[in-house]
């Protein structure tokens, strides 16, 4: 059974893949299908069809439980996209200020795990 993990994507000052600071401003998504041997099989890339929107993250947990995925690590979000993930029995991940690739791997070596919402964001999205 293959694994969908989408992940948050933003550039950074220095042309590295970022994980963006909050999901809902992110301009794209990555999603990765992982195999069961834990090894990246498919990379596919999204745009943020909301980006620029306020008010859009709310409505961004069905977008990515309709690209399949399992699980959505972002550097930050609020907690009611948090419930909203958690409803769709998507697993929330944060890792502010991590590179993709460093995100990706530590979540598949067990490193990376859990979520912590941001602050002011506790009523919203």
């Amino acid at each position: 059974m293959t694994k969908r993990i989408a992940i948050t994507v933003s550039d950074s000052s220095n042309g590295e893949l970022q994980v963006a600071d909050h999901f809902g401003r992110c301009s794209q998504f990555f999603v990765y299908e992982i195999d069961e041997n834990l090894k990246v099989i498919k990379e596919e890339s999204y745009q943020n069809p909301l980006a620029g929107h306020n008010g859009g993250a709310c409505e961004l947990p069905g977008y990515i439980r309709d690209l399949g995925a399992h699980v959505i690590i972002a550097g930050g979000m609020g907690r009611k996209a948090i419930d909203n993930f958690n409803s769709f029995n998507i697993e929330v991940v944060t890792a502010p200020g991590a590179a993709v690739v460093d995100a990706v791997t530590d979540y598949l070596n067990g490193q990376l795990k859990g979520y912590d919402p941001c602050a002011g964001h506790e009523g919203g999205c």
